[in-house]
């Protein structure tokens, strides 16, 4: 008899899709129309398969990162299924050629796979593998869109979800098109619920000061990366100035990222992003990382692993909900009353609709 924790890599699948999107994701740095996606199939020899998807953002990375992801699942093959061992070995392989961009992403990708493999073998949902319970995670709603017009649209739809917190792009025009946005939103969901906005790395330090000055007056959840990502020191000084709270870590590669924003008082709230931290293993280490200085958690995108990483971190705050896997899977993430629910079934949860999936296929 096969012991469950006994499991070795048989092979890995990694099928590119373009999926389109109902709505484009509007930045300052320009509209996402589509998702482009690397979904990754991790096989053992004992029969359990682990799944996981990666984001490309754009679609001239898709197949690069295709490829990448499928090379480094035939380096493990005939490897013991254990995500500290995979993980240490891949960063072996990226010593020279550095963890960050498409190298980082590739290994999060079989990070997760290999962690949701694991979960389906011993038929535990993830946080539970982890740890942790199945609970109600606390989630807002990520708007899309940054026009005023279509912001308020935009908001009607996600409020059935029974958001009490929102968040808007803005850093397209001058500060008076952030504030545009900002009092048409806050038109449309009220003054009690909480608003967060995001510049998406828009701004200089100085500049991102200035419109501060002009956005602390709008009670202000929190500020999103004004400037640039791996500028710790300006963000830094930014939140010291700054009265409303200041939100980085989307774009912090790995837990020596987040160890440096943390030494720096980079920001009052953190962002880790399952696919850039280092998926499963990169999470829990900046997970602990948090606890000891009090660092509020949220998610970036990714809601269906999110939702177990923060059920499992000891300074989880929220989750963003922003779909663009949903229509390519059997069951998406659930809202309920603004909460992210953990699914029932073993794993992350994650389950291709292969149908929906062959009309998205790149070839």
């Amino acid at each position: 008899m096969i012991r469950k924790s006994d499991l070795t890599v048989a092979g890995l699948e990694a099928r590119a899709v373009n999926v389109a999107l109902e709505r484009p994701v509007q930045t300052s740095g320009g509209e996402i129309p589509s998702a482009p996606l690397v979904l990754i199939d991790l096989e053992t020899r004992e029969g359990t398969t682990g799944r996981a998807y990666v984001f490309s953002y754009s679609t001239f990375a898709l197949e690069p990162l295709r490829r990448l992801v499928e090379n480094l699942g035939k380096a493990l093959e005939g490897e013991a299924l254990a995500p500290l061992e995979v993980e240490r070995k891949l960063g072996a392989k990226f010593r020279l050629l550095g963890p960050q961009g498409l190298t980082g992403i590739a290994a999060s990708g079989i990070d997760m796979a290999a962690w949701d493999a694991l979960a389906r073998a011993k038929e535990l949902p993830l946080v539970e593998l982890l740890g942790g319970v199945k609970k109600r995670v606390p989630a807002y709603g990520s708007l899309r869109s940054m026009r005023p017009e279509s912001v308020v649209e935009e908001a009607r739809e996600l409020a059935r979800l029974g958001f009490d917190a929102y968040k808007v792009k803005i850093g397209h025009g001058d500060v008076n098109a952030d504030l545009e946005a900002i009092r048409a939103l806050r038109g449309e969901i009220g003054d009690d619920v909480l608003l967060a906005v995001d510049y998406n790395q828009s701004l200089s330090v100085t500049g991102a000061l200035e419109r501060l000055r002009v956005l602390d007056e709008e009670g202000l959840y929190w500020i999103e990366e004004p400037t640039r990502a791996d500028d710790f020191a300006g963000h830094a000084r930014i939140a010291e100035e700054a009265r409303t709270p200041i939100c980085i870590g989307e774009n912090w590669w790995g837990p020596h990222d987040a160890h440096k924003s943390l030494e720096a008082g980079a920001c009052d709230y953190g962002m880790p992003d399952a696919m850039k931290i280092g998926g499963v293993t990169g999470w829990l280490r900046t997970a602990a990382l948090a606890e000891p200085v009090g660092l509020p958690l949220t998610s970036h995108i990714f809601p269906e692993i999110s939702t177990h990483l923060l059920a499992a971190s000891p300074t989880a705050h929220r989750l963003e909900y922003l779909d663009t896997a949903g229509s390519i899977l059997k069951e998406p993430v659930k809202i309920e009353e603004g909460h992210a629910l953990v699914p029932h079934g073993p794993g992350i949860g994650l389950e291709w609709d292969e149908e929906a999936i062959s009309r998205f296929l790149v070839r």
